[in-house]
């Protein structure tokens, strides 16, 4: 049989079959190929045929998200890559319809009272005229990725939670609420995945500080705890917080060790911030100074990006010297910026400052934003995924270039976490949906 014979026979195009995923088949490049910008070829057609995702006709990735039952590409992480917090669950039935919530018609509004946006509610709007299907009724269309969310001149990071009252615990699309279920997970998914948003996988891979074994010991004992044996893991909790308290002071501490005295207190900490046990709430409040105080030690042995802060997209050409350095100034960083949002949104909850004060940060903050090289398997993967992928450097929470040109797929669960409480928990969700098809339902 011809070689033509054969391939007139492939319905799936050339680029699902050789990465094994599911061809929605359509015409003249699938959806697929249409996102990644892939040539796409279906079997027996010729170089005539070839068709480009990013083609002036073909059609663009918003259909994805007006029918859902087209993509065919969803979000699945990897066993061995780091587990969401977040609780992304990508699976979509052929059948399924999403509501997804009015936010003012468009984020116009949103944008407008934002401090210092400079946009009004008619104008650079997330949501533009396109018609949607009747299933996302009640939202007027969405524009393309790079005038999502875009907010100008603005220097510090919008209040997280806003006229914060008690009752939006209770409300899964309130930022308080997002955030308490982001924080009551920390102890959880380190039991599980020995990583955090904030810690590296690989930080403590060749050398684990005692301290951490005993959090991570923790850790593992309070997310299996039972009503018999409760009593025994809230002993340990005490003992463990004694000790670090004890040892953890000394002021030849090594680098490490110091990052990681402050990663077991803040276990232990929200641990006992979420357990409901009004003594452990006291034991909170008693050992936050202390918590404060080494977090500020850390921030002065940090190395704040200064030199990456004027690069923009030049950021590429100017890799780390090394991955492994990398790792650990990377998670110091990330420490430092969740260490303050904990002290601070505990200081909420206990009406110790107004909700405007949340945004007051005392640093200028800075960390790399890019799913791509904090997921990295190893050196290699890391470098090419500095030359190769979008990376970013945040600085005082400005998301602006990101918003730009990013997507979801660019976020890992920490820039998630803050994106987030700048813009709020349903207007994420339908900017990573609208960019790559994830939906993301977060804790």
């Amino acid at each position: 049989m011809s070689s033509s014979g054969v391939s007139s026979r492939q319905r799936n195009c050339s680029a699902c079959v050789r990465g094994k995923r599911r061809c929605d088949k359509r015409k003249p490049a699938c959806g697929r190929c249409v996102r990644q910008r892939y040539p796409c070829i279906y079997g027996g057609r010729g170089l005539s045929e070839l068709s480009f995702g990013d083609s002036a006709d073909a059609p663009f990735g918003m259909d994805c998200l007006m029918n859902p039952t087209s993509n065919p590409d969803p979000f699945v992480p990897a066993p061995d890559a780091l587990p969401t917090m977040l609780g992304a669950d990508m699976g979509l039935a052929p059948d399924v319809t999403f509501q997804l919530p009015v936010v003012d018609n468009d984020l116009g509004s949103l944008l407008a009272s934002l401090p210092g946006s400079g946009h009004s509610g008619s104008s650079n709007s997330f949501l533009g005229d396109t018609t949607w299907s009747p299933q996302f009724t009640g939202i007027s269309g969405v524009v393309s990725p790079e005038m999502s969310l875009v907010r100008k001149d603005y220097s510090k990071m919008a209040p997280m939670c806003q006229d914060y009252a008690p009752w939006q615990l209770a409300d899964p699309s309130s930022k308080a609420s997002f955030t308490i279920g982001v924080f009551k997970k920390f102890h959880v998914t380190f039991a599980q995945t020995s990583c955090t948003p904030y810690i590296h996988r690989y930080l403590y891979k060749d050398n684990v500080p005692h301290c951490m074994l005993q959090a991570f010991s923790m850790c593992l004992l309070y997310t299996n705890q039972s009503a018999s044996n409760r009593a025994m893991v809230l002993r340990v909790l005490d003992g463990n917080v004694r000790e670090l308290k004890a040892t953890a002071g000394s002021p030849t501490l090594k680098p490490l060790e110091r990052l990681a005295r402050v990663h077991a207190l803040m276990f232990y900490q929200t641990i006992r911030m979420f357990d409901g046990d009004i003594t452990l709430g006291q034991q909170v409040d008693d050992d936050m100074a202390l918590l404060e105080s080494w977090n500020r030690d850390l921030c002065k042995s940090r190395d704040n990006l200064d030199d990456f802060a004027t690069k923009g997209k030049a950021v590429g050409e100017h890799p780390p010297e090394s991955w492994e350095r990398w790792i650990f100034a990377e998670s110091l960083r990330r420490t430092c910026i969740t260490c303050f949002c904990v002290q601070r949104f505990w200081s909420l909850l206990k009406i110790r400052i107004k909700s405007s004060d949340m945004g007051n940060w005392p640093f200028d903050e800075r960390w790399t934003l890019s799913s791509h090289i904090w997921n990295a398997e190893n050196s290699f993967d890391f470098f090419r995924a500095w030359r190769e992928k979008p990376v970013y450097i945040i600085s005082s929470f400005n998301f602006e270039e990101f918003l730009k040109t990013g997507t979801g797929d660019d976020l890992d669960d920490f820039a998630y976490y803050f994106i987030t409480l700048c813009f709020g928990v349903n207007e994420i969700k339908t900017f990573c949906y609208e960019t790559s098809g994830r939906l993301l339902v977060p804790a």
